[in-house]
């Protein structure tokens, strides 16, 4: 991530001020600081892979949802992590209504990172770490861009469980009780099944 080069230390009030009057940037906001996501130098995404299985993920899940107080959201609605913490998941599912009225999410049940390889060990480590303190998240779910394959951790109690599905297989969602067949999630991804 690259912080915006013009402002440093920032209060919340400012991040938010400055993420929604920025048309052409997204800023994500770690303890005080704003990072353009947008920011071509801190490019997440941007493959045709990566934005193939969001968009794959999202319709799988909004079809399953489609009959059940819960809602998808992609990549440009914005979630709270904590008083201090605001990020852009690449996707992220609340069964909340109260969040369906603002522009920002409080209470995610479900959070979807499609994987880069330049932010594959942020969102495995810091950026899990900072999911965690969420009450609310129940399944944290971490899809390859190289491969056929999503890591799913399952919130059990105070414990995390880890599961990883592999070409062929089904990912489960415990929190939804979902399953999504990775044949559907990589359906149309011209991505070769090898290791990373």
């Amino acid at each position: 991530m690259v912080a915006d080069p013009n402002r440093h230390h920032m209060t919340v009030e400012e991040y938010l001020e400055l993420d929604r009057n920025s048309p052409d940037a997204k800023y994500e906001y770690i303890d005080g600081i704003a990072y353009n996501i947008r920011d071509p130098q801190a490019l997440a995404g941007g493959t045709l892979a990566h934005a193939r299985v969001a968009l794959n993920l999202a319709m799988l899940c909004d079809r399953f949802l489609a009959d059940r107080s819960c809602q998808v959201f992609m990549s440009d609605v914005r979630v709270q992590l904590s008083a201090a913490r605001y990020v852009y998941p690449d996707l992220t599912i609340s069964c909340e209504t109260i969040d369906w009225q603002a522009d920002t999410i409080y209470h995610p049940r479900v959070i979807v990172e499609v994987l880069p390889p330049s932010t594959k060990a942020y969102d495995r480590g810091k950026k899990f770490a900072y999911y965690q303190q969420l009450a609310s998240l129940q399944d944290y779910v971490l899809v390859s861009t190289q491969r056929q394959a999503i890591e799913v951790y399952s919130r059990e109690h105070s414990a995390w469980h880890y599961q990883l599905y592999q070409s062929g297989e089904s990912a489960y969602l415990q929190s939804l009780d979902l399953s999504l067949a990775l044949a559907d999630v990589y359906a149309r991804v011209p991505i070769e099944d090898g290791w990373e």
